[in-house]
């Protein structure tokens, strides 16, 4: 059974949707065809008062049984109340005058949850091409109320045997297409059930999650901005919504032009061209229905195609109007952005290159003249009198100030622009907010007014306090850099707001070679500056970041980002725009096939999992491998696949068991149990870095049942306060103390900081040494990954010595391996080496 509603039509104050209706006919034509969705009953309600429309929803959910499958699908507009709770907008939904919902207008998301709860069926359904947030757009309606906020969809609407469709996150926009007879969304839901392309395993049956898929990388395709979701609770996955044509043509060709476009970068190549020329004989597929189906399949690509163009157009037109851009011109791209449908890491590709080619901007420093006297007898000296103040001005500045001598404050070479809340800072701002104090505070103020004498004294003060701050050595340097009046800068993008551990971890390694270097000749006799940035390690963030750091063009180089997603988000824009990015931490397989401006001083997943494995079979004597991952992130899917060829490679098998830390009914121990039962010895755990908790909960439930190994990513405090649960823990490391018996860079750092250090500490030292050493052979965006990329060059780290390989990855980078093991004599825990 189906309800299908569409509402076009609303009351002054929401917009008109007239694809909504359009949408309910589209969706009614395939489910009431025998030969797909065979559905045994379906009502249409086109624009319905909210009394018929929510009666309609409870006779729905009403009298079921067990195995009926229900579905309700909603084009329309999705409101939010102030508290986030979930309104569908009917034909007499309004507002009041304070802009406020009137919630008796409008269908409550809890009464439909209400109605779902207390039917017996147990296969339902809900699609809903609308939002629930957002603006609209010239070109574009955006289904949604006006304001931006989250929709807890899972908890309002989810339940046992359903499975919740929607066309954007929760705080996205659903955009209809003006002059489209379906909105994007809902046109990829009728296309995937009406070709049965959607069916992908071809089993013959289109399920729920197919379905979703096939939707959601149309819709991609078409507008990236845009992000189906689905929200499926205990088999709500696999509900069969439909069937498939078997030994269709048609489909068959179809599903033939998608892999060539999908392995063509949306083209299909010469050989797909063949291919495909070959299999239309072999069908007898008229000419005019094989171009009917390639022009279906790369529509959406070319409406996108379409939208970079646009863009690119209006940027290239603002550009020659003037560059910088102005913060108006930013808030205008930005609308067409949004208008767009496209993401940041789209515009950061389309902007990259064409702020590359601008000729760099220097800013202009101010005449150096000394400040005038304040003493009103001095005003009126003449030329003399001058000559005699000059050539005796510290005794007579000591006597203007009672015999006591106080030098003038020292500015900086110049004062920037600088721009606060911008989540970066070159000492300005405090981005660390938990380590601070009255002295730190005072020190960021004076540099941000260009005084860098007082914000070197108030540095040098707060850190004899808090040794441990590496931000505040990096203000204190770079201030002492400005006052020198010559540096070279570069930048550093790390996850303070998410995970200032980590990112303080990070920041030592810049702090330390950055002190280093400063206090010994500099580069080329130049000081160097490190603009310090926060990403979250988000992607949408870190994409931002870089984007800001091509078109600052006085930076030079840019340590990060600290996890793959960032990384990856990220390095197509350094690539694009001829800025080096190296990664101390990052270990995706396929980071540095970016381009020849990545590279890392962190070791790929594959040498990690290479070293693990070989000890975990052939030392440790395991021999049953469950892995558990973090599917979310993309490192980790490289980490499951490169552990799966390397457990197999040394002779050890893979657990059957299923473990994903990121899917939502996520059970530990029940995996745990599941796991044992079926052979397993040996546990391998890889994470993301904000999944740590998740993954410290398996090894806690393992409770010492299996053999638990995992990535240098466990490498943290966090693992260590767990306590006797991850005692026997064995984590993979590219450095710890003592790993380089000869090398003195544990005993600075101890020194510098007051404690040992970590990994990353080490790599990103490394990073900056490496960058520092490029950097002493030229000051050229572009011909400093020359240098790095140069067989003849190397410099010696904290890891050893650093020499890149084409590809950009470190040659030989060593791993080591490290076990959790309780002190003696207390209840604390610590990580020791593991020796050959």
């Amino acid at each position: 059974m189906a309800l299908l509603i569409g509402v076009s039509e609303y009351e002054p104050g929401l917009t008109s949707l007239p694809a909504a209706t359009k949408d309910v006919k589209a969706m009614e034509g395939v489910l009431q065809h025998p030969e797909i969705g065979g559905f045994d009953e379906i009502k249409v309600l086109e624009n319905p008062q909210r009394q018929v429309m929510e009666e309609a929803i409870e006779t729905l959910f009403d009298g079921r049984q067990k195995d009926d499958l229900v579905l309700l699908f909603f084009s329309g507009h999705g409101i939010k109340d102030e508290s986030g709770k979930l309104y569908f907008a009917t034909h007499n939904t309004r507002k009041n005058s304070q802009a406020r919902l009137v919630e008796t207008t409008a269908v409550a998301a809890s009464s439909v949850h209400k109605f779902m709860t207390t039917s017996r069926s147990r296969h339902q359904v809900v699609i809903l091409d609308c939002c629930f947030s957002g603006a609209f757009a010239e070109g574009l309606s955006a289904k949604d109320d006006k304001d931006n906020g989250f929709v807890d969809i899972k908890n309002q609407l989810g339940g046992e045997g359903r499975a919740v469709l929607t066309s954007s996150t929760s705080t996205q926009y659903s955009f209809e297409q003006q002059g489209a007879d379906t909105s994007t969304y809902t046109r990829y839901i009728v296309e995937g059930l009406e070709t049965g392309a959607a069916d992908r395993d071809e089993d013959g049956w289109i399920s729920v999650d197919e379905l979703h898929e096939y939707a959601a990388k149309k819709v991609q395709e078409a507008a990236p901005a845009m992000k189906p979701e689905i929200y499926p609770i205990k088999g709500g996955y696999k509900i069969k919504l439909a069937k498939a044509p078997s030994n269709d043509p048609k489909l068959t060709y179809l599903r033939e032009v998608e892999y060539w476009v999908e392995g063509g970068n949306g083209e299909i190549s010469f050989t797909g061209r063949a291919v495909l020329d070959a299999l239309q004989e072999k069908l007898k597929l008229a000419s005019e229905e094989a171009a009917a189906i390639e022009t279906k399949v790369l529509a959406p690509i070319e409406v996108y195609k379409r939208k970079l163009q646009r863009y690119e157009q209006a940027f290239r037109k603002e550009i020659e109007d003037g560059f910088p851009l102005s913060d108006r011109t930013r808030a205008n791209l930005k609308r067409l952005q949004q208008a767009l449908g496209l993401r940041d890491e789209d515009i950061a590709l389309i902007e990259a290159p064409i702020i590359a080619e601008q000729p760099p901007t220097t800013p202009t420093l101010p005449p150096s003249t000394p400040p005038r006297p304040r003493n009103s007898n001095f005003l009126h000296m003449g030329a003399s009198c001058i000559i005699g103040v000059v050539i005796g001005a510290t005794g007579i500045y000591a006597l203007l100030h009672g015999g006591k001598f106080q030098p003038t404050p020292t500015s900086c070479a110049y004062k920037e622009p600088y721009i606060l809340n911008d989540s970066i800072s070159l000492g300005e701002e405090i981005l660390l907010k938990q380590d601070t104090n009255p002295n730190k505070e005072a020190g960021v103020k004076a540099f941000a007014k260009g005084d860098c004498q007082t914000a070197i004294d108030k540095f040098n003060s707060y850190r004899k306090t808090n040794s441990r701050d590496p931000e505040a050595l990096i203000y204190l340097n770079n201030a002492k850099a400005r006052q020198k009046g010559n540096w070279l800068k570069i930048a550093v993008s790390v996850p303070i707001g998410t995970n200032q551990n980590v990112a303080e971890q990070i920041l030592r390694g810049v702090a330390q070679a950055q002190d280093e270097v400063n206090n010994n000749r500099g580069i080329n006799g130049k000081q160097l500056e490190v603009a310090i940035a926060n990403d979250d390690n988000d992607p949408t963030k870190a994409v931002q970041r870089a984007t800001q750091f091509v078109t600052d063009t006085s930076i030079l180089a840019v340590l990060g980002h600290n996890s793959s997603n960032a990384s990856l988000s990220a390095a197509p824009v350094y690539q694009t725009g001829r800025l080096v990015m190296m990664s101390p931490t990052s270990f995706a397989q396929n980071l540095t096939s970016v381009g020849n401006y990545i590279f890392r001083t962190a070791p790929s997943v594959k040498s990690i999992a290479d070293s693990v494995s070989n000890y975990a079979v052939k030392k440790a004597g395991k021999t049953n491998f469950l892995i558990c991952v973090d599917y979310q992130g993309i490192d980790n899917q490289s980490f499951n696949n490169e552990f799966i060829r390397a457990i197999k490679t040394a002779g050890g098998q893979i657990n059957s068991t299923d473990c994903d830390i990121s899917a939502r009914d996520f059970n530990p121990s029940a995996v745990i149990s599941q796991a044992v039962r079926s052979g397993a010895n040996g546990l391998v755990l890889g994470l993301y870095i904000d999944k740590i908790k998740q993954g410290l909960a398996v090894v806690q439930s393992n409770q010492g049942q299996l053999t638990v190994f995992g990535s240098p990513t466990l490498f943290t405090d966090e693992t260590l306060k767990q306590g006797r649960g991850i005692n026997g823990l064995i984590i993979s490391a590219p450095w710890y103390p003592g790993a380089f018996p000869n090398n003195i860079f544990p005993q600075k750092a101890q020194k510098l900081w007051g404690a040992t250090v970590s990994w990353r500490t080490a790599t990103t030292y490394d990073a900056t040494l490496a960058i520092v050493a490029g950097l002493q052979q030229t000051n050229r965006r572009d011909e400093l990954q020359k240098v790095l990329h140069s067989q003849t060059f190397s410099v010696d780290g904290a890891t050893g010595k650093i020499e890149f390989l084409p590809s950009g990855d470190r040659i030989n980078n060593s791993i080591f391996l490290v076990k959790v093991q309780q002190k003696p004599g207390n209840e604390e825990y610590e990580f020791v080496p593991i020796r050959p």
